[in-house]
């Protein structure tokens, strides 16, 4: 049995089951029902004043989703509200070709990226289920983790180095290669004054900086 309470401090749906608890948040349910709702072009689907925050808010949302898995549009890619149309269709592209890709992730207010070192490179795969979101499939790997397609700040080709797609506000880390007082690690990459990685070689550390700023180097060549 699967019983939904509210936790309404944290903006949260609490789903409880059988295997444990999970949360969605309120407002992921209110952006994938209105979402829905206006691709369906089915304005019932959406949420009305007062569902925000609510039980039957949680059921619209669920409503909606059932919605989408009956209709023709379940058989295409599902992308969360808010990803750029431009990046979904450089994704679709990259599914369809197989081709290996690196994503770039990170805040689109401010362009900053978060400087993720893993599950940022691969092929897009899909998932089963009523709404089919893109996956990033590391190499080696037959599935892979959902990506955050509304946080998209570059995507770059793995073979060429190019960028199909490219956030307006997105911006290279400023990163800097130097000293570090830990005999052990001598090198480090910071950002501003902090350090985000030490390395005891500084050839490692140079790759871990390119990596950062966008190059495609493989992260085995400084792990």
């Amino acid at each position: 049995m699967t019983t939904v309470t509210l936790n309404l401090e944290q903006k949260l749906y609490v789903i409880t089951e059988r295997s444990g608890h999970s949360c969605f948040g309120f407002d992921n349910a209110r952006e994938h029902a209105n979402q829905i709702a206006q691709q369906l072009d089915q304005s019932h689907l959406a949420f009305a004043p007062g569902d925000y925050a609510t039980l039957a808010g949680y059921q619209k949302y669920l409503t909606a989703t059932a919605a989408w898995g009956r209709s023709p549009l379940n058989q295409r890619t599902y992308f969360a509200p808010g990803t750029d149309p431009k990046a979904a269709k450089v994704l679709e592209s990259y599914r369809r070709t197989g081709e290996k890709i690196r994503l770039i992730l990170g805040d689109l207010a401010t362009g900053e990226p978060w400087l993720d070192e893993h599950g940022v490179v691969g092929r897009i795969g899909r998932s089963g289920g009523m709404l089919k979101i893109p996956l990033l499939v590391e190499p080696g790997e037959s599935g892979g983790g959902a990506i955050l397609t509304d946080c998209i700040l570059c995507l770059v080709d793995w073979q060429t180095g190019n960028t199909p797609y490219r956030h307006p506000a997105y911006r290279e880390a400023n990163l800097g290669l130097s000293s570090n007082d830990c005999p052990d690690l001598p090198w480090a990459v910071r950002r501003g004054s902090d350090a985000i990685a030490c390395f005891a070689d500084i050839g490692k550390a140079a790759a871990y900086l390119a990596f950062m700023r966008g190059a495609t180097i493989e992260p085995r060549v400084f792990a």
